[in-house]
């Protein structure tokens, strides 16, 4: 995949999570305290998730819409460009890379939903950022 395709790929997929959170009454602007709000709304799938498993589909679909979000709101505040990792042709990810550091956005929202609702994606961008700094 061209480095083109996957910006827009990513693009359009933060734009899904637009769509999403306003089909749920919450509005994202890609400001960093969005992310306080994303962390409501998968808080929300967290709990929905407990009580009735997401299909392997959907989870894939939310985690990367939102895992996209986050992304552009990291490449916008901080900078940096989607890659493609494709070395586990079974399980492909994307992520955002600045300088040599990587950030799996769209992993963090997987264990957030899934696992451990405790995590703040608010939080982890203020670590991401930081860390991008050093």
């Amino acid at each position: 995949m061209q480095q083109h395709e996957i910006s827009t790929l990513m693009l359009d997929a933060s734009n899904d999570a637009i769509r999403f959170a306003k089909e749920h009454q919450v509005e994202l602007d890609k400001s960093l305290t969005s992310l306080l709000l994303v962390d409501q709304l998968l808080a929300e799938l967290h709990s929905h998730e407990q009580a009735a498993p997401h299909s392997a589909e959907i989870m894939f679909t939310l985690c990367n819409i939102f895992g996209a979000y986050i992304g552009q709101v990291f490449i916008a505040h901080v900078g940096g460009q989607w890659q493609y990792n494709q070395t586990d042709k079974k399980a492909p990810f994307v992520f955002v890379q600045f300088n040599d550091k990587e950030f799996p956005f769209a992993s963090v929202c997987y264990h957030k939903i899934t696992q451990d609702n405790t995590i703040s994606l608010a939080n982890y961008m203020k670590q991401a950022m930081a860390n991008a700094m050093q």
